[in-house]
């Protein structure tokens, strides 16, 4: 049975072992990303990625930069960052401390936040972040690590659609729409991009995938979260061969640079 009242996502799902982990099975962002992001930089010198997580934008950057800040509030996810191949290199300095709170350094070459930056402050993020940014380097906004485009992505959607309502919630609610109004006052937007990959993946993978998202912890879920995994089981099988499907990811990149002040205390 679903509770009356519904359980609010606050972040706080991402301190969670089992969130970190799953977190691995997200769909991973397309190379020509990493590349994008490297070229369009002034220097390759200092980046910095807010809400890392267990480091899935941060190696690329490392391959591509000399050194990489990588901050996460979740202990786990930065446990867990460390761990992973790679994550002892010299060149990744991994800090479990909220944006709010953590020093930034600087001058920086590139900010990226990936499905990130929602989560923050913006009245003491974007403003550090724009004493931090050198005067020619960007902030880069990333978004989109799911399926965009296979035959049986709507289906897929719909049934995110109708549990989301399951649990009490409503897909893209007004106050989301208001928190994405409130960001805009906060960057000067200089371009857009968008990245698309072909992905193959494991139905069992995929759907583990989903578990990393605050909304459908296993924690949070419960017994539900069984009923979820067989819904969406039935829509992919029927499309996969030896239980891996392939998809069209599709990541969207804005470019932008922070502002000190939100852009309606200047108007």
């Amino acid at each position: 049975m679903v509770e009356d009242a519904p359980v609010q996502n606050t972040g706080t799902e991402f301190a969670d072992a089992d969130v970190a982990r799953a977190y691995l099975n997200r769909t991973p962002y397309p190379d020509a990303l990493y590349d994008r992001l490297a070229e369009t930089a002034p220097r390759r010198g200092r980046v910095l990625d807010l809400g890392c997580g267990p480091g899935k934008l941060t190696r690329g950057l490392a391959d591509r930069f000399d050194a990489v800040v990588a901050i996460d509030p979740s202990e786990p996810m930065i446990a867990l960052g460390q761990a992973l191949g790679g994550g002892a290199r010299g060149d990744i300095v991994w800090v479990a401390a909220k944006a709010e709170d953590a020093d930034f350094g600087g001058p920086l070459d590139l900010a990226v936040a990936g499905s990130s930056i929602h989560w923050m402050r913006f009245g003491t993020v974007f403003p550090k972040l724009a004493r931090a940014l050198a005067s020619d380097a960007r902030l880069a906004l990333i978004e989109g690590d799911g399926p965009a485009a296979a035959p049986w992505r709507e289906a897929y959607h719909a049934v995110i659609v109708d549990w989301i309502g399951k649990l009490g919630h409503v897909y893209n609610s007004p106050q989301l729409q208001a928190r994405a109004g409130a960001q805009a006052d906060w960057i000067d937007v200089t371009g857009r991009e968008s990245f698309e990959a072909t992905v193959r993946m494991t139905i069992e993978d995929l759907i583990d995938g989903e578990h990393s998202r605050a909304t459908w912890t296993r924690a949070k879920m419960g017994p539900l979260a069984e009923a979820f995994d067989a819904d969406l089981r039935a829509v992919l099988e029927p499309h996969a061969e030896n239980g891996v499907v392939e998809f069209t990811t599709r990541t969207d990149l804005v470019w932008c640079r922070p502002r000190q002040q939100p852009r309606e205390a200047v108007a």
